[in-house]
């Protein structure tokens, strides 16, 4: 499909960039005209994103960053300003899965998820806003998930996690609404990624295709969500076709919560 440039020239920091959702992102923005830094934990799989990103002509570089330390992520944030020249858009795409029973959820994993999806996602949005805020123009959108707006058993900290995100966006949203920052969030439902093989093998009883054929069950359209599709969802929100959005959390989940 002929691309409309709907960001051309527009500078995003894209993070979980490495794979999944965040990369679709990365070329979906590119295939769109924006100039892009991108940034995971690990790098393995980003240099397949980078040279899509550059056959696409987006000025677009790669960083290794821990998205819950604090000073890499403001070094991280400064660098794209002086790469791409500006950050107007910021995608929150980091985030980890851990299934355990409640009663025994360890404090450890309990305390990994929600530095990574919570804190992370507050770390980069502040350093993100000291640029915004100036050129009073920006972009924030968070991944949530379904399971910010529903529960489900082994799943306490993501839950509870993804759920913050959704009150995280909200709130910062009626804080920079005044500087021409739009903030919002997408809840998405089973989507065929990576992280998704994880849950499989955490909720499940030692056969994944068994749970996924489960689980796909509760799904009214009867498929997986492919990543590119909640890539265009970040699209719409990161364009300005949603300028006039802001403190929301769209669900693409394939119609299983219904608001």
């Amino acid at each position: 499909m002929p691309s409309a440039r709907r960001l051309q020239e527009r500078c995003a920091v894209i993070t979980g960039a490495n794979q999944g959702i965040g990369a679709a992102t990365a070329r979906v923005f590119a295939r769109e005209g924006a100039h892009l830094h991108l940034w995971d934990r690990r790098s393995d799989g980003m240099a397949a994103v980078l040279a899509d990103a550059h056959a696409a002509g987006s000025r677009a570089f790669a960083r290794e960053v821990d998205v819950t330390d604090p000073a890499q992520v403001e070094a991280a944030m400064q660098a794209a300003q002086t790469e791409l020249g500006r950050v107007d858009i910021l995608v929150n795409c980091a985030g980890v899965f851990h299934s355990a029973p409640l009663l025994d959820y360890p404090l450890a994993e309990w305390e990994r998820v929600m530095r990574v999806n919570l804190t992370g996602t507050l770390l980069c949005c502040q350093a993100a806003l000291r640029r915004m805020i100036p050129q009073r123009y920006g972009k924030i959108v968070n991944l949530a998930s379904i399971a910010g707006r529903r529960g489900h058993r082994r799943t306490s900290a993501y839950a509870a996690s993804k759920h913050a995100v959704i009150g995280l966006t909200r709130a910062a949203a009626m804080e920079v609404a005044e500087h021409g920052i739009t903030v919002n969030a997408i809840c998405p439902g089973y989507v065929d990624t990576e992280m998704f093989a994880g849950v499989l093998t955490g909720l499940g009883s030692g056969d994944p295709e068994r749970t996924r054929e489960t689980m796909l069950r509760a799904v009214p359209i009867g498929r997986m969500t492919a990543p590119a599709e909640i890539a265009g969802v970040a699209l719409f929100l990161a364009s300005a076709e949603s300028d006039g959005m802001t403190a929301q959390a769209l669900v693409y989940d394939g119609g299983m919560v219904q608001a």
